[in-house]
């Protein structure tokens, strides 16, 4: 495992790089006891990281332009978490209470393992909707309304996942 990233060192200390950033955004502290702790988990992070992802070349298949389309991704997805949360509460607070709860049955394209648990993990984080299951490339999805269901199956975050899929080719 160690040898492999030996053969990927920047690859390694990009992957790094982001996991420190990511814990020194987290814990809010440059106190030495959190860059030390940090520190040790990024390194047990990367090592992991770079068992998962570094290819037969000895390459990790992750770039900066994938960091910068995941970066969308995310405040995408915060975005759309904070519309749901407001349409939701909107549902909850009306009188007449107009859910229609529908489950959804459609197909997820992505072929990666990780794209996809992100992709079911998005889903199930926004408001309103839930995802029941994924087998192989069928996706089983549960929403509160009848619109909200129409609309995970066009989601504009499937199709950036695609897009970020596609660089690993």
């Amino acid at each position: 495992m160690i040898e492999r990233m030996k053969g990927d060192v920047m690859g390694s200390m990009f992957i790094f790089t982001l996991m420190m950033a990511f814990w020194l955004l987290i814990s809010a502290s440059v106190h030495w006891q959190h860059i030390l702790v940090g520190a040790i988990f990024s390194v047990i992070l990367t090592v992991f990281w770079s068992n998962l992802n570094i290819s037969s070349d000895n390459r990790t298949n992750f770039s900066i332009l994938q960091a910068y389309l995941l970066f969308i991704y995310f405040v995408k997805l915060g975005i759309d978490i904070v519309i749901a949360n407001i349409n939701v509460a909107m549902i909850v607070l009306n009188p007449h209470l107009p859910i229609s709860p529908g489950i959804v049955i459609m197909r997820c394209d992505l072929e990666r393992s990780l794209l996809r648990v992100l992709y079911v993990n998005s889903i199930t984080l926004t408001p309103g909707t839930i995802t029941v299951e994924l087998e192989d490339n069928l996706l089983i999805v549960h929403a509160l309304t009848e619109d909200v269901a129409h609309g995970v199956e066009d989601w504009e975050l499937n199709r950036r996942l695609m897009e970020m899929e596609a660089l690993y080719k």
